[in-house]
């Protein structure tokens, strides 16, 4: 079932993983790592715990830093994506502990680009989630993309209709 998805709320989390990705990849510090992987684990798992969620819903939008940009949406794709990232972070963290710190800060530099391109409008993420619908898995992937007029895996359009506010 779709639901209004305040993608303000997303493009803040995007924001906030550009800035710790990059901040950790410049001074080489993968323990930054680490918090932006629990991070993603809670936003794919618990998103009204996750620190990016209270920091937009506490700070952010009351502020009026962000307006809302609420959306005809799926929440589980942009979940599935979060989960992505802590696959990434772990990758990250794992190649640089094993010794491989070139292939490891690569691995965040790609994080940071595709998190750029989500910021966009285009999610890896929910790419997949929506590939994986086609396929026929049920489960978790139960949730076919609700604007069909755009690629798939691109920000639904905001029709003229829909609200502002939740």
């Amino acid at each position: 079932m779709s639901n209004q998805v305040d993608h303000a709320e997303i493009k803040m989390g995007q924001i906030l993983t550009i800035i710790i990705a990059a901040s950790a990849l410049v001074i080489q510090e993968p323990a930054l790592l680490i918090p932006l992987g629990i991070i993603f684990l809670l936003s794919g798992t618990v998103r009204k715990i996750s620190p990016f969620t209270l920091l937009y819903r506490y700070v952010i939008r009351p502020t009026g830093l962000m307006r809302s940009d609420y959306r005809l949406d799926n929440i589980q794709p942009h979940k599935f994506g979060q989960l992505v990232g802590v696959q990434t972070v772990v990758i990250a963290l794992a190649l640089i502990q094993l010794g491989y710190p070139l292939a490891g800060w690569s691995v965040v530099a790609i994080l940071i680009v595709l998190t750029m391109i989500s910021y966009a409008g285009w999610c890896i993420g929910c790419f997949i989630y929506y590939q994986l619908n086609s396929f026929g898995l049920g489960g978790f992937f139960k949730h076919p993309p609700t604007d069909k007029s755009v690629f798939m895996g691109s920000r639904p359009e905001k029709s003229p209709d829909e609200y502002t506010a939740p």
